[in-house]
């Protein structure tokens, strides 16, 4: 029998051993549970990996939540959640703490640059990828370059998309229901949720309530994962609240991908660099408590959201959203990253290399920043 100690011990070890962002630690847990462990059989793994991906947040997150809930409760998921976030909070914590000294160090400068520009090509990768499954044809295609047009051109917000997505895919499955299909399950639990989150927009002051209001939305809002979110904060972070530079927002995202644990706990970063430790503290809580508490609400009847018209049409409209999210986010981080013919070799090569071997994107990050530190050593 597993135990809720059983899984928060595994939620802390890919707290501390999942590196490669949300995606790689899906297959690193599908390996863990279902082919050394055994805890759960094929079937049972892709339903909760489906479900993680279809919800807001990150996909990683979402499944530790699911199996901590399976096993023991709300307080089952809230503990593996925690575990699972821990690690990479504090790994996120010193490195902003100490990211000025960081930056003012010639070699490790160098080694974010390349870094950066390694990222690249990984956002880029992961969007062909998905683009592989989520474009089922050419009006999707259209609707995902659309999407990425609108919000590359800061014409409208990711939330705002992802909204009229969501509103498309339900307007179209509700004119394809029969007569008698009856309504869609509903769940109340969804509605109670709203109170708390017009409480979490009233605590603390200044800077801390800012950081709620950033984050609440995209952790809230935001689907296809870590990635998807990047134009979104850099819209907000840096464009909005110039809170962080376009070179420093860049280092967070590359470091939320080199550090275990999910990539945005790049928020962590933003947060540190705003409101020091509390800073910190109140925007890792802002971007992941909204999704864990809808995974929580949506897990006491997975059976039901996954066989709902609704949900299945909604969430068909919103693959192509996502995608043009994640195309956005390529551009974004290759406007701030990529300065001049070597940060754009390596991006391109770090592209090449991950579509064309399965292997995890901490290495190419790795590389890129090591390209970059023997080149600025040859130059000197």
């Amino acid at each position: 029998m597993v135990t809720a100690g059983a899984i928060f011990r595994l939620s802390l070890f890919y707290g501390v051993a999942g590196f490669g962002g949300g995606y790689s630690v899906l297959a690193q847990l599908r390996r863990e549970l279902v082919d050394k462990r055994r805890w759960l059989d094929e079937e049972e793994f892709l339903v909760l990996a489906e479900l993680s991906k279809s919800l807001p947040g990150t996909p990683a997150t979402n499944l530790i939540t699911l199996l901590g809930q399976r096993v023991g409760g709300v307080r089952g998921g809230v503990l593996a959640a925690v575990a699972f976030l821990a690690p990479s909070t504090i790994l996120m914590v010193a490195c902003a703490a100490a990211y000025s000294l960081m930056r003012r160090t010639p070699g490790l400068s160098s080694f974010f640059d390349g870094m950066s520009a390694a990222m690249v090509g990984v956002v880029a990768a992961t969007t062909l990828e998905l683009a592989r499954s989520a474009l089922r044809n050419v009006v999707d295609l259209v609707a995902a370059v659309g999407c990425a047009a609108i919000l590359a051109l800061h014409l409208a917000t990711e939330p705002t998309v992802a909204a009229i997505a969501i509103m498309i895919g339900l307007a179209l499955a509700v004119r394809k229901r029969a007569p008698d299909d009856g309504e869609p399950p509903k769940s109340e639990r969804l509605h109670a949720a709203a109170p708390w989150f017009l409480l979490l927009f009233g605590l603390g002051a200044g800077a801390l309530v800012g950081l709620v209001r950033v984050f609440v939305p995209i952790g809230a809002l935001t689907f296809g994962g870590g990635l998807a979110m990047v134009p979104e904060i850099e819209r907000t972070v840096v464009v909005e609240q110039g809170w962080l530079g376009p070179k420093a927002f860049a280092d967070a995202v590359a470091l939320g991908q080199i550090t275990p644990g999910p990539i945005a706990i790049c928020a962590t970063f933003i947060g540190y660099r705003v409101g020091g430790l509390a800073g910190a503290l109140v925007a890792t809580v802002a971007m992941f408590a909204p999704a864990t508490a809808i995974a929580l609400v949506v897990g006491h009847s997975i059976e039901r959201f996954r066989r709902s018209p609704l949900v299945v049409g909604a969430l068909r409209a919103l693959a192509p959203a996502v995608i043009g999210m994640l195309v956005a986010a390529t551009i974004s981080l290759a406007h701030a990253s990529i300065d001049g013919w070597l940060f754009f070799g390596v991006a391109v090569v770090t592209l090449l290399v991950l579509l064309r071997f399965s292997i995890s994107p901490l290495w190419p990050l790795v590389l890129g920043g090591l390209v970059h530190v023997l080149q600025t050593v040859l130059r000197s």
